[in-house]
């Protein structure tokens, strides 16, 4: 094949996915399955092997971050019962003061975007944000933009579906992961605050209904410590960054064998929901909501992004048979266009297009693995690259942004300035930063 045949083959494939994805309004999964067969069939697979390939690529991707994926969403979805969003959040405002609050929701809405899902953390806090909007005359616009600081760190940082996908895919160890994720999605934070000051001042019309709301039960929960509310969230990521820098230093020791087992991704998200449940809850061995609803609730949240994780690996099988990475590598290469831009342009045109951050970085991950060697970068690097891209741009064709605006009374052209410009921004922020990195040779 040659690279132009390998380019068009890439281009229709993956335009394939974004028009039904954006314009027919299909499901990504089933997107994403229609668009790797087509994609088996251009490159030349026998016909008679594509189920075959397509369940190898699936299932091999799969075994890597199915339990991890789950456990992430049980995690989130425990936070979320037992009021420790609300603790938190709550918790950051009171620190900071009521003229820095957009650091406190800031701050808070990027951690709990390492184990929450966005679009969950918009419907818990942009009520507290209406009625400190009422409190403070800072504008919802404001709020509604600093809130999108979710998306980066649910974009870069493990263990939500996108970042779990891209490290399965380039083989990278979470525990390099979560740390490299957390740094570069530090500069899209302060860039988010700063661009929402600038809307602080455009005043809309609040959302009555939520004005001094707060339910006798979301009282209740907001009595739990601080430290209870975080310890869980932490956890996790000190027990596998623990893993690594002990398989560093210490590599045959006793202590490193123990590591490798409780400082798995596996294992240590298992322990923080166990944490979460018994440190938060004061009813955890006789209730019955916890022990079934909540993990029901939780294999249902987390079938879609496994899913499309999983198809990603089909994808990434028939891409590697064809050879069609390496021949648009080497094309690549031969242009003098630096390796770096080419994870990073994927993910940001994927992101944009069908509205979905773990849809750009899982594919981007398919697409990108096979080309590392010949791009000559590392998977560290391509992994942040990817990741920062898919951060931007949320627009019309993502369901966060309408939920946004539909909760905080924002039109169309309101939130386009509001969620599109600081998810533009921190995309923007963590490219800048990512790139920098790169060409220092840190990454």
């Amino acid at each position: 094949m040659s690279s132009a045949y390998v380019f068009a083959v890439l281009f229709i494939s993956v335009g394939a996915l974004v028009f039904m994805v954006s314009r027919l309004k299909f499901h990504a999964v089933l997107a994403l399955y229609l668009a790797t067969v087509l994609l088996a069939l251009l490159v030349g697979t026998p016909i008679e092997k594509i189920p075959a390939m397509i369940n190898t690529g699936f299932g091999n991707t799969c075994k890597s971050v199915a339990m991890v994926i789950f456990l992430g969403s049980l995690l989130g979805i425990i936070l979320n019962k037992t009021g420790a969003i609300l603790k938190l959040t709550d918790s950051l405002v009171r620190f900071f003061g009521k003229k820095k609050v957009l650091w406190a929701i800031g701050t808070s809405c990027c951690i709990l975007g390492i184990p929450v899902f966005p679009d969950t953390i918009s419907l818990l806090v942009i009520p507290l944000c209406t009625n400190l909007s009422k409190k403070t005359g800072i504008s919802m616009m404001a709020f509604a933009s600093v809130i999108q600081i979710s998306i980066t760190t649910s974009s870069l940082v493990p263990p939500t579906p996108g970042p779990v996908a891209a490290s399965a895919a380039l083989h990278l160890p979470l525990g390099l992961a979560i740390p490299w994720g957390t740094l570069v999605a530090i500069p899209g934070l302060l860039a988010t605050v700063i661009y929402a000051s600038t809307l602080k001042d455009i005043q809309v019309p609040l959302n009555e209904s939520f004005i001094e709301q707060t339910s006798d039960e979301e009282a209740s929960r907001m009595t739990m410590g601080f430290l209870k509310a975080i310890f869980p969230i932490l956890l996790p990521v000190a027990l596998i960054v623990t893993q690594t820098v002990t398989q560093i230093i210490a590599p045959k020791t006793f202590f490193a064998k123990f590591m490798t087992f409780v400082g798995s991704p596996m294992s240590a998200l298992f322990i923080a929901c166990f944490a979460a449940v018994f440190i938060q809850t004061r009813d955890a061995l006789t209730n019955m909501d916890m022990r079934d609803k909540w993990i029901t609730s939780a294999v249902v949240d987390c079938a879609g992004p496994v899913f499309i994780t999983a198809l990603g690996g089909s994808l990434a099988a028939f891409i590697k048979s064809a050879n069609a990475a390496q021949i648009l590598a080497q094309a690549i290469v031969e242009a003098h266009v630096p390796g770096i831009f080419v994870p990073m342009l994927i993910g940001f045109m994927i992101r944009t297009a069908t509205g979905s951050n773990t849809l750009g970085v899982a594919t981007a991950a398919a697409l990108c693995e096979p080309m590392l060697g010949i791009l000559g970068i590392s998977n560290l690097a391509a992994y942040l690259a990817m990741c920062s891209g898919a951060v931007a741009v949320s627009h019309a064709n993502s369901s966060g942004f309408w939920l946004t605006c539909s909760m905080t009374r924002l039109n169309f052209k309101q939130g386009l300035r509001a969620i599109g410009g600081s998810t533009t921004v921190s995309g923007i922020a963590c490219s800048l930063f990512t790139l920098i990195l790169y060409f220092a040779g840190l990454i």
